[in-house]
């Protein structure tokens, strides 16, 4: 086991990927070394930003022990009333967990694999555990494995997630089965079940050039398409059922969308009410595990 301050480079073939224990746990690039130059699967990290940016910055990165927002940070779980901090300068509400804001240790790596571990000892989030990713660089794409295991004597609200960034030059098209979409208020927090509307008509497939969108669909099948048709290659994203939720995150005027495998609803803490919020409650001891795989594919 190491404490590596710099990036680790895994390669199969003529893929390579990045990545950034130190940041976050990181993926800084995944990049396939075609004869007619590098095509980025993911978005590639900004420059400079290996030697000190945030995980925000960077292609991908994990979400432990929760995905996107708690509101206000507050929660009342099995009688423990919890208050987070604030962990984003443009969010009113803790983001996406601990493990993006965290160095990851080496606990061992190869040519192909690398995997990582963090540890967070009990404070505001008074629970104890550890989380693990397995990143594993294939000839076609990338596999990333996630496993949290609750290391306090109490029962632990858990999820887990990742966060990818795909590039999205013009006419980029999004294919994903969801069942319904949760619309949000001024600060993304879900207000309404929706089914889901023309403007985001992923199950059919939708160009995304004008989509605005910042939503949690659930009732996802686990598979997600993301055609570039200018390039003839698609990005195939599949998940375990344990990813029953899908954020999809595409800002005005960006060049990039989030295809955002996801255990849960935003906010999932505190609705406990809805039957298939996903949040899981893990006993002492126990582990909750996942993997999120992306493949390149030629498109017909």
């Amino acid at each position: 086991m190491t404490d590596t301050l710099g990036p680790v480079v895994l390669r199969h073939g003529l893929m390579e990927c990045v990545v950034a224990p130190h940041i976050g746990g990181a993926i800084a690039r995944l990049t396939l070394w075609a004869d007619d130059g590098p095509l980025h699967l993911l978005r590639p990290t900004p420059g400079g930003a290996l030697d000190g940016g945030s995980a925000a910055d960077f292609a991908c990165f994990p979400l432990v022990p929760f995905s996107n927002r708690i509101a206000g940070g507050r929660f009342r779980f099995n009688g423990t009333d919890v208050a987070l901090p604030l962990n984003h300068p443009c969010c009113p509400h803790p983001l996406h967990g601990h493990g993006w804001d965290h160095s990851w240790r080496v606990e061992a790596q190869n040519d192909t694999t690398v995997h990582l571990g963090y540890r967070h000892t009990a404070d505001a989030w008074p629970w104890a555990y550890r989380a693990a990713q397995t990143i594993t660089v294939r000839p076609d794409g990338l596999e990333v494995r996630l496993d949290l295991v609750n290391d306090s004597d109490r029962p632990m609200p858990a999820g887990l997630g990742l966060h990818p960034y795909l590039p999205k030059p013009p006419g980029t098209r999004l294919t994903a089965a969801v069942g319904s979409v949760w619309l949000g208020d001024a600060t993304l927090l879900p207000r309404e079940r929706a089914p889901v509307p023309d403007s985001w008509s992923f199950p059919d497939g939708r160009t995304m050039d004008d989509v605005v969108v910042d939503n949690g669909f659930p009732g996802w099948d686990g598979r997600a398409a993301v055609d570039w048709p200018h390039l003839r290659r698609r990005l195939v994203v599949e998940a375990d059922p344990l990813f029953g939720h899908l954020v999809v995150y595409a800002p005005r005027g960006e060049d990039y969308l989030c295809v955002e495998p996801v255990s849960h609803m935003t906010d999932a803490v505190n609705h406990s009410e809805e039957a298939d919020a996903g949040l899981r409650a893990l006993p002492p001891g126990a582990s909750l595990s996942g993997t999120v795989r992306m493949r390149l594919e030629a498109l017909a």
